[in-house]
């Protein structure tokens, strides 16, 4: 884990909340192009904003069905290899994860103490986040012409589609498969 810090891992909540490790306005930080280092300030939240209109395609975690179905309508993405096997695939996915924290997540109770200071050092991120919903509601209208579900729409699969070739050419050529060349009945001239 690239963010792992060995100075964390005997923490309390709150002592990693005042200490000067803690995240500050990352995904701000990460959007308007700045540095840990760099003091931010409003006009770098509204840059954020404006690149997250421009060059993002939201999606949720709370809502993650309807993003992954977003970005497969968006993107006019297939299956392309055994649909039959990959939409189970993809709702196992969907309903269970994969690649997730196995921790406990220790959440502190809105108005805590830690609560206080964790949301003081995000301000800016709390308000991206909350453009990020607004954003994810707007960019509904982006798939409106394509169905739900377009996955499945003349779906093919690669693996089929390369046995069917390989059964047309054995029927063109039937003598290739015992290894021997097609007579070729030549007349001499």
């Amino acid at each position: 884990e690239p963010t792992y810090d060995e100075r964390n891992k005997d923490m309390t909540l709150k002592e990693y909340a005042q200490s000067d490790i803690i995240e500050d306005n990352w995904m701000t930080r990460r959007l308007a192009g700045l540095s840990d280092d760099d003091i931010i300030t409003g006009r770098h939240l509204l840059a954020a904003m404006d690149g997250m209109r421009q060059k993002i395609l939201v999606g949720l975690t709370q809502s993650m069905d309807d993003s992954i179905e977003r970005f497969e309508r968006y993107y006019q993405w297939k299956y392309n290899v055994n649909p039959t096997v990959q939409e189970p695939c993809r709702e196992s996915l969907m309903s269970m994860g994969t690649n997730t924290n196995a921790n406990a997540v220790i959440i502190p109770p809105f108005g805590s103490a830690e609560y206080t200071l964790i949301m003081e050092r995000n301000l800016f991120d709390l308000e991206v986040y909350k453009y990020a919903e607004l954003l994810f509601q707007e960019q509904s209208t982006f798939v409106e012409g394509v169905p739900v579900g377009y996955r499945l729409e003349d779906a093919t699969c690669s693996v089929c589609d390369e046995e069917e070739q390989l059964e047309r050419e054995s029927q063109m050529f039937p003598d290739e498969q015992s290894g021997e060349l097609p007579s070729m009945n030549l007349r001499r001239v």
